[in-house]
């Protein structure tokens, strides 16, 4: 394709197409029928489905043989159409084929040669004549065929043989067959010779040309040639031909003789001959390739002459070659598909070009709405227009159509404004008129060209500027002249033309790359945003005059706008890189615009949903964005791949339109695109467009059906503009009747009268286009001579398609059609024609009706079955693309409704159908698998047949889940299986297979998820929940369902996690749950392929409890969340806004501002069209919640005051700040500045909060600033008139119409007070933090006290239930509950629930009205409040506290009720970045506890002897069970304020050793006392030294950068001093052991140098000091001291990315080791280095080479790492903390087994002995072990098999749950005179027979590998540092 074509394509250029790329490799093979049956049948059986293979496998593409030859029945010779399919079937092939399109194979038998099925009837004339006048008898003719006038020009019909010779088909009596087929044959050689020899005549006389001549003598297979060979251009990539030769072929045989040579009259027939030998030797060699040219030459053995037992060499050599070139050819085609981004691109645009043409060709009429489409094309319009109407209106020809005129459209345009007058030649034509709706040049109310109607609405007619000054109307609309719609259509064409000279000035806009100024607009700029949006404040000239004359003005602008300037202070940011175009002053409009270069348009065409890039939003917008970028010469590699950022840059991309390169998108279908998770599937529309280009859309919309109307209804509210929505109507009876007659002509055919009027009569009944369209297709098939009982027609869509159905039944066989379009209607997506013919294949029923009097050789249905079908359903199956494969669908969905109402009403055939598919996509008969039959009655009579059953391959594929290629990596994913299995297994009603195969099957779920979103794998288990009624399978469904949900963030980056997600999650439910126990064993034994490590144990949020989802996705905390206002998503905010589906738990939308600052809180607009939300900068974003287009709006506050917070109105914000707040429109301009002042007259009193309703009404709290002053005062304006002011302190609320108000009146008392508001004034309707707009009438009231309740407590906080029916309040100890009731009733003692929190748990203020929350479950059962992290569930009404739920690791900010509709949940987000959902339906149910700290864990110490691990958090040392998880015993000396520094434990694990508060303590363990406790301050390191005998302490004392580390050794475990040293020291640095064991090293800083202090380990001496002397040596930059492997006295000191070794003996610099991170294995040979920057490498420590580059280095970006040897070195650990994933490579090879995903972020790591298992320690206090399970090591799934959490036993008990042994306790532990708390420490009682118990469970898991791993076991020393 060279560069012109594809400039064109990417223009849109509608011109001569090339064709499309397709994803078929699809072969027509012709040939003579009887003598190549061996070849063919060969070809079938065996290399087709190889081919079928290689196709897909290879290159992903469908192989399909059409072979007319094979299976043909005695039907398809019936009506004579076989020839007519061969020839189209050519074509499709040509251009569907991707290689290879046609196959011929030639012998020495020219073939059978048919008559005409159609002649002209003015030929047969002379044909008649010419017979009569050689005296020929011409009653044959005239008998069979029929003159057709309804023809133009009229022809003659062959007949077909039934209707004439009746019994020709009549199997069931086969004497009377076969007499008529006898007399048929007879028949047909009389006509053969009498048309040949009036055609030779005709020929001789000239009165017939050769070709016309020719056609009444060639054969089927030479018309085959001519169309597949001889007339293509390109045979060397396309077309293979094979001739054969046999030998000596024996002609005393003439049976079998005849079979492969043509005889005539017992004898050779020579004209045959001559003519096979002119096409097989002479034309078709000249034409072919010689390379695609094959000969064969075979004897002729036997009495058959050929068979496959004779010639197998032959044959072997045949298939062989032909398997090959077909290769050959595939594999050229594909080197030449241009598989790069502007390829793919290329075949996308092809694609709806090519469907563009289609509709246009068949479009007629609706002058008048192209007219209003080209009127929006030329017009000033800036918002998208949409096409909508119910289905089949007709929509989508005339979107084509309209996107067919643009150039005509244009030019004319171009020509008219290039011949207009201008006011330069002194003509009267005015400039151009200004566009006030877009200007907002009257927003004082005093602009020009005001244009009124009566009843003050507007006009839109002017919006296209047809005049200036005044026009009034007297009605609603005003016939116009044809001399002014000229006018106007001249004014459409100059808007157009000149929109970029009136819309924006001339410094031009920022391109792609430029992006968006990250600071603020210009006072013009804002200004000018604020005339663009004009009607959306509701400030336009005339539709706001009467609310700008109310009383106060309080709608007028802040300053008069002079010169398209404003002096209001804020400035504003647009975030989102989308332009803006302001108009310019029409004074500087040039009165002469001349146009010299042409207008080159682009044309942007796409109909969704019938390609994948296509049918979502994703890959759409990239394809648009590719599109245009070449248009614009934007390269494609600034394309985003993410849904947001790739909304707002194809946005921005709009924005390169030009006057000269205009951008026109047409965009037909928006509602049938997928992929949007949330319900505003427009939201990437944008609703604003730049100059010069325009977006047309359509969609579908039928009131009666809300469903599918629900994207029109979406487009009605993001598009403002009412011209700018089309209705596509009905064609009307003339249009329809004007329609068909104009199709019938381009078609070549009439009617009678009598036929006219049946349509007639049709068509005044029903005018839609489709109705239309079916009739059309019907009336074709009528002949002048059809009956009048043949040509009738249904009145309406359905009727129509059942009459089709039922014709095209009757014609090709009931059975065969009936599950053909079963199987199509059955499918999920459409099934491609290779499946479904796989499907007939398979399909016994089908296979018995066709074969019933045949015995194939390949048990398939025949190709032309199939294919005769789809010709008789012209246009009614659409092909479009479906998981990668291009499918057949019905083209309507009235289609789909008819088929299923017609062949799915028998439940029984449904399940049939559906269970066919899933054991098609479940491969049960593929890769040659033969299946099962019984022969039929009639076959065994037939051929005598004595079995009753037989089995035979059907040559169907296999299924795999994935493709692999030749290396062993997988080259794609089965889509297709992925997309269908699950549906139609879910409607088989087979659960077994649905359970084993699909939802619990492990291979199966890591492959979707691999290659699909989320939610497509959630699907399929939502879906059988949803048909299925066993309440027990669907909770163990929904188990694995929603623990995909909780891990969903984690599954959807990282896929290779589903095993361990599943195991982490769902352990405790394996042991109840059958198919869940079979799923986690497959993950342990398959999921290690993916990712090597494996929890093991519970250590994830097990579903099923009252935790729904966890939402994450903030890097920071939560501070904000809120619920639409359908309860079905939740928007939250931290430094960017995140928007969930909570019936899915998808993250819908994410945007991110790209601001500082931390944001304080969230609301949303009444409509839920904005969110706003303020930072503690002063900035404010509002965001457009349909389009994710933002606004930054900076600090507009005067006096340096800041934002406070902000109301939202429908269509403006309002900010305020301590004393002065601001109205704003959506766009960030602001309108008003109005200040606030106490009514009380007192200065210190300033604003707290306000509520706002309307613009008259609104609320304002105000305070004193000082926290400890509760002092309130609420001034209320209604009206513009101020209520008097109410005198409150400490907490209110009032209810959602503002018309009660709870508070604390009286200061003295902590009683709760209502107030009603006058009853004479309006109210609003809304609640806190969403407002509306209201009428504004009425008289100033005020408030009303009412009743009072008491309250003991002094209240922090009020709020009111849902409902409203409750009061709530917070207090400092607790909660208390009024019922709203009881204030109504006037009691003066109302009954109280009171709710009391735990002991030493309280409420505090976080500002003045600001508390904890408590919100009330559905039915108001209980009180759920969120203190500190945890939720608390009180019971009502007794206020007992019935659950304390572990809720988050971080204290939690919002708590919200979803109590709507069925949902009886709490929402909550918090400071640990989530978002959670609780079910309180749940809340009893089990909940499995994880063990972790309330505080981060800072390190860790192993003891694998006892299978133990020991924790550091600031508040004790834990143990734990390392296998089980369970955290045994919490340890503290003190049990109240507790520091605890360090712990490690003794390899035997009976002491512990820990620093705490300023202490050594040595711990008994498990008995928990404390044997040794000494005063050492300031501990930063601990070490055992020899083998446990001995243990050193550091501690770091003096300022900061002076002072001294003091270290001593003392003896483990009594405790006692062995030695003390001390060292001056800057920065302390860990003290390290020479591998000998004799020295002890230390780095030290004396005299403003670095020294190594050397000292004898067992005594303590100073053996000596010295200075690291080496090159680039710097001070106070040395690090780490490490101990070099491998030898006795050498140090290496880590230095900025390389070590450098010294001798501390000899005080020598040895060598330096650069790229060493200080990571070294045991024997000293192997190092990482892993600089912060990234990258991985393995090196080799002598030469400081790569062994392997495990990471490449700029992969990561700048973050912390943390990188290891395991403790055996044969795998390297790194942890990334950017990602939070824990990577394993393996040292032998550098291969990656594991990149694990964290929950939270690692604060700790260390591995076991063994090397088996890695410990983690996590910021939210969990202790998670993971085994390392290397698939390539022996015994790694017998490991995790016998862990305890999967043989279900070792009990553990759990200090955190409470759990204690009762026995063997401990006599100490129970004397009376014990020391109080200090040494029983803060935690449960652990025994030592638990304690063996642990040790017993490690020895068992660890003994089947222990001897076959030979790992290090001994540690001679450990320490525990702080770094």
């Amino acid at each position: 394709m060279d560069d012109q074509t594809v400039d064109k394509i990417f223009a849109g250029s509608l011109g001569t197409l090339p064709p499309v790329s397709s994803k078929i490799v699809r072969i027509f093979t012709s040939s003579t029928f009887t003598d190549t049956s061996m070849e063919r049948n060969t070809l079938m059986a065996t290399v087709y489905p190889k081919l079928k293979e290689y196709c897909r496998e290879k290159h992903g593409l469908e192989f399909q043989v059409v072979d007319m030859r094979w299976g043909v029945r005695d039907e398809a010779t019936d009506d004579h159409m076989t020839t007519e399919l061969c020839m189209k079937e050519i074509e499709n092939c040509q251009r569907l084929s991707m290689g290879p399109n046609f196959v011929v194979f030639l012998g020495q038998k020219y073939g059978y040669r048919p008559i005409p099925t159609y002649i002209l009837a003015s030929e047969l004339a002379q044909f008649r004549e010419i017979l009569l006048t050689m005296g020929q008898e011409v009653i044959l003719l005239d008998t069979w065929y029929k003159k057709d006038s309804n023809a133009v020009p009229p022809i003659c019909i062959l007949q077909p043989i039934s209707s004439i010779l009746v019994n020709f088909n009549n199997k069931r009596v086969p004497k009377l067959q076969q007499e008529d087929q006898a007399k048929w044959w007879d028949t047909l050689d009389r006509m053969q010779k009498l048309l040949r020899k009036a055609a030779t005549t005709l020929y001789a006389q000239g009165q017939l040309d050769f070709d016309s001549m020719h056609n009444y003598l060639m054969s089927v297979t030479e018309r085959e040639v001519i169309n597949g060979l001889l007339k293509v251009r390109n045979t060397k990539n396309h077309v293979l031909a094979y001739v054969r030769y046999i030998n000596n072929i024996n002609l005393q045989n003439l049976r079998r003789a005849g079979l492969f040579i043509d005889i005539a009259n017992r004898a050779l027939d020579a004209e045959a001959v001559r003519l096979l030998a002119n096409l097989r030797d002479e034309r078709m060699p000249a034409k072919i390739e010689p390379s695609n040219l094959m000969r064969y030459t075979v004897e002729w053995i036997g009495r058959d002459g050929l068979a496959n037992d004779t010639h197998d060499e032959y044959l072997q050599n045949f298939i062989s070659h032909f398997y090959r070139n077909i290769a050959r050819l595939v594999d050229r085609a594909m080197r030449k598909e241009d598989s790069s981004p502007q390829g793919q691109i290329v075949t996308e645009i092809l694609q709806h070009l090519h469907a563009c043409n289609n509709s246009v060709k068949v479009f007629y009429g609706r002058e008048n709405d192209l007219e209003k489409v080209r009127r929006y094309i030329l017009g000033p319009s800036i918002q998208p227009l949409t096409l909508f109407g119910a289905g089949g209106c007709g929509k989508t020809s005339l979107l084509a159509r309209s996107g067919s005129l643009i150039i005509t459209w244009l030019t004319e345009a171009q020509e008219k404004d290039s011949s207009s007058p201008t006011g330069d030649d002194g003509s009267n034509h005015p400039p151009p008129p200004t566009d006030n709706r877009r200007r907002g040049s009257n927003i004082n109310g005093s602009g020009e060209g005001s244009n009124t109607k009566k009843g003050g609405e507007t006009d839109r007619s002017n919006i296209n500027g047809s005049g200036e000054g005044s026009n009034n109307k007297k009605g609603s609309e005003t016939d116009r002249s044809e001399s002014s719609s000229k006018t106007d259509s001249h004014n459409d064409a100059t808007n157009f033309l000149k929109e970029e000279e009136m819309s924006r000035p001339d410094s031009g806009r920022a391109s792609p790359s430029q992006g968006t100024a990250s600071g603020t607009l210009s006072r013009r700029s804002s200004t000018t945003l604020s005339r663009q949006e004009s009607d959306d404040t509701g400030f336009t000239a005339s539709g706001a005059s009467s609310r700008r004359q109310s009383s106060s003005g309080i709608f007028s602008p802040v300053s008069t706008m002079t010169d398209g300037r404003s002096s209001h202070r804020g400035s504003i940011a647009l975030s989102t890189p989308i332009q803006e175009h302001p108009d310019p002053d029409p004074t500087s409009v040039p009165s002469t615009i001349k146009i010299n270069k042409p207008i080159k348009p682009v044309l942007i065409m796409r109909y969704l949903g019938t390609t994948p890039d296509s049918s979502a939003i994703t890959p759409m917008l990239i394809s648009l964005c590719q599109q245009i970028s070449y248009n614009y010469m934007i390269p494609f590699d600034a394309i985003p791949d993410d849904l947001v950022p790739l909304t707002a840059y194809f946005k921005q991309l709009l924005a390169l339109a030009t006057r000269e390169q205009p951008l026109l998108v047409f965009l037909d279908s928006v509602d049938q695109i997928g992929g949007a998770q949330d319900a505003n599937k427009m939201a990437w529309l944008p609703t604003r467009l730049p100059p010069f280009c325009k977006i047309v859309v359509s969609c579908v919309y039928e009131p009666e059906n809300p469903e599918i109307s629900k994207d029109c209804q979406t487009l009605r509210r993001m598009i403002d503009e009412e011209d700018n929505f089309i209705h596509v109507l009905a064609l009307g009876e003339e249009l329809a009747s004007q329609v068909i007659r104009h199709w019938m002509r381009n078609s070549h055919r009439d009617l009678t009268n009598y036929q006219w009027r049946v349509v007639s009569n049709a068509i005044a009944r029903c005018s839609l286009p489709i109705f239309v369209k079916l009739v059309f297709a019907e009336i074709c098939r009528w002949k002048s001579y059809s009956r009048a009982q043949e040509t009738h027609l249904a009145s309406n869509v359905m009727d129509s398609i059942m009459m089709l159905f039922e014709r095209i039944e009757i014609q090709h066989g009931r059975i065969l059609v009936f599950h053909a379009l079963a199987y199509i209607t059955a499918s999920k997506s459409g099934l491609s024609e290779t499946e479904l013919e796989d499907l007939l294949s398979l399909d016994d029923r089908v296979l018995d009706d066709v074969y019933q009097y045949h015995m194939p050789p390949v048990r398939r249905i025949p190709p032309l079955l199939w294919t005769r079908i789809r010709n008789d359903l012209p246009n009614y199956l659409s092909e479009r693309e479906a998981d990668g494969v291009s499918v057949l669908n019905w083209y309507h969905r009235q289609f789909k409704e008819a088929a299923k109402e017609r062949y799915f009403k028998n439940q029984n055939l449904a399940i049939y159908f559906h269970s066919s598919i899933a054991e098609y996509f479940m491969g049960t008969w593929g890769g040659g698998n033969p299946k099962p039959f019984k022969y039929t009655e009639i076959q065994r009579m037939r051929f005598n047949l004595a079995e009753k059953e037989g089995e035979a391959d059907r040559k169907v594929p296999l299924q795999p889940l994935v493709f692999v290629g030749k290396d062993g990596k997988v080259s794609r994913y089965n889509l297709r299986k992925f997309g269908e299995l699950p549906y139609h297994l879910v409607r088989a009603r087979r659960l077994d297979d649905l359970f084993h195969n699909v939802l619990f099957h492990y291979q199966w779920l890591h492959a979707k998820l691999s290659s699909c979103p989320l939610q497509a794998v959630l699907s399929d288990f939502e879906d059988t929940c949803n048909n299925l009624e066993d309440r027990e399978m669907s909770r163990e469904l929904m188990l694995v369902a929603d623990a995909l949900r909780l891990g969903g963030a984690i599954l959807t980056q990282y896929p290779d996690l589903l095993a361990s997600q599943l195991i982490g999650r769902l352990l405790p439910e394996a042991g109840a749950n059958l198919n869940v126990r079979r799923l986690l064993e497959q993950c342990d034994k398959e999921g290690i392929n993916n990712c090597a490590l494996m929890p093991t144990a519970h250590c994830l949020h097990t579903p099923g409890g009252p935790l729904k989802y966890s939402l994450e996705g903030h890097q920071f905390a939560v501070f904000g969340v809120c619920l639409t206002s359908d309860a079905r998503f939740v928007v939250s905010v931290s430094n960017k806004f995140l928007i969930w589906d909570l019936s899915t738990s998808d993250l819908t939308r994410a945007v991110n501002p790209g601001i500082e600052g931390v944001f304080q809180g969230l609301i949303l607009s009444p409509d839920d069209r904005f969110a706003a939300a303020w930072t503690n900068n002063s900035q404010t974003i509002i965001l457009n919640l349909l389009t994710s287009e933002q606004i930054v709006i900076n600090n507009p506050l005067q006096e340096d005051e800041t934002v406070r917070g902000a109301c939202l109105l429908d269509t403006h914000c309002v900010l305020y700040g301590q004393s002065q707040w601001v109205l704003l429109t959506m766009q960030g301009v602001a309108v008003e500045i109005r200040r606030e002042r106490c009514p009380l007259s007192q200065p210190q009193f300033q604003l707290l909060s306000m509520d706002f309703e309307s613009h008259g009404k609104y609320h304002v709290v105000f305070w004193t600033g000082d926290l400890d002053d509760k002092r309130l005062v609420l001034q209320t304006i209604n009206d513009g008139q101020r209520t008097s002011p109410l005198e409150l302190h400490s907490a209110m609320v009032m209810n959602r119409k503002r018309d009660i108000l709870y508070t604390c009146a009286d200061l003295n008392s902590a009683n709760v007070s209502v107030f009603r508001l006058n009853k004479d004034q309006p109210t609003g309707n809304n609640r806190k933090g969403r407002n509306c707009n209201d009428e504004e009438s009425g008289q100033a009231g005020g408030w009303c006290k009412g009743n009072i309740l008491d309250g003991d407590d002094l209240l922090l906080q009020l709020s009111l239930s849902e409902t409203e029916n409750h009061v709530l309040g917070t207090t400092a100890l607790g909660f208390c509950i009024w019922n709203a009731a009881d204030f109504e009733n006037k009691t003066p003692s109302a009954k109280r629930i009171d709710l009391k929190l735990p002991t030493g748990v309280r409420n505090i203020s976080v500002s003045l009205l600001q508390s904890n929350s408590i919100i009330l479950s559905k039915n108001d059962e209980f009180a759920v409040a969120g203190v500190r992290k945890n939720l608390y569930v009180w019971k009502i009404p007794t206020g007992q506290l019935v659950k304390v739920l572990d809720a988050h690791f971080g204290r939690i900010l919002a708590i919200v009720p979803y109590t709507i509709g069925p949902w009886n949940s709490v929402i909550t987000s918090s400071i640990d970045r989530s978002v959670k959902v609780w079910n309180l339906n749940n809340v009893f149910e089990q909940v499995h506890v994880i063990d972790r700290h309330e505080l981060q864990i800072d390190s860790i110490s192993l003891c694998q002897t006892t299978g133990v691990a020991v924790t550091v958090t600031r508040g004790c040392v834990g143990v734990w069970h390392i296998l089980t998880g369970k955290l045994m015993d919490k340890l503290a000396y003190n049990a109240l304020g507790a520091i605890v520094t360090h712990a490690l434990i003794t390899q035997d694990g009976r002491h512990i050793l820990a620093a705490e508060s300023g202490s050594i303590l040595i711990w008994e363990w498990p008995k928990r006392r404390v044997c040794f406790r000494a005063e050492q301050p300031s501990v930063k390191q601990i070490m055992l030294m020899e083998e446990d005998t001995k243990f050193l302490t550091a501690s770091r004392l003096g300022p900061a950068n002076e002072g001294k580390a003091v270290v001593v050794v003392r003896d483990c475990p009594n405790g006692v001093a062995l030695y003390e040293v001390e060292i001056p020291v800057r920065t302390f640095r860990p003290a390290i052991l020479t591998n000998d064991g004799l020295m002890l090293v230390m780095q030290g800083h004396e005299k403003n140098r670095d020294y190594l202090y050397v000292f004898q380990s067992q005594t303590g001496v100073l053996i000596h000091k010295f200075i690291p002397r080496y090159q680039g040596a710097k001070k106070d930059q040395a690090g780490l001291l490490i101990p070099v492997p491998g030898k006795a006295t050498q140090v290496a000191l880590m230095d900025q990315d390389k070590g450098v070794v010294f001798d501390v003996r000899t005080k020598k610099h040895i060598r330096t080791i650069r790229r060493w991170s200080g990571q070294v294995t045991k024997d000293g040979r192997l190092g990482l280095y892993a600089p912060s920057r990234g990258g991985l490498e393995l090196i080799e420590l002598r030469s400081s080479s790569t062994v392997s580059q495990l990471i490449s280095r700029s992969a990561e970006g700048v973050f912390t790492n943390v990188t290891s040897f395991n403790a055996t070195d044969q795998y390297v650990l790194y942890y990334h903390s950017g990602h939070k994933t824990l990577r394993v490579f393996r040292v032998l090879d550098g291969q990656m087994l594991a990149n694990y995903r964290l929950a939270a972020e690692l604060t700790a790591i260390d591995t076991t002995t063994d090397g088996r298992c890695v410990v983690i320690g996590t910021l939210d206090g969990c202790l998670s072990v993971l085994a390392i399970a290397d698939p390539a090591v022996p015994g790694s799934f017998q490991f995790l098999a016998s862990l305890p959490s999967r043989t279900r036993q070792t009990r553990i008990p759990s200090a955190v749950s409470g759990e204690s042994s009762r026995s063997d306790q401990d006599g100490d532990s129970n004397k009376k005179n014990r020391k109080g708390d200090k040494e029983s420490g803060g935690g449960s009682h652990i025994t030592l027979k638990a304690a063996a118990t642990v040790a017993a469970s490690w020895a068992k898991a660890t003994q089947i590998t222990n001897n076959k791993t030979g790992t290090v076991q001994k540690v001679t020393s450990k320490a525990c540092v702080i770094s």
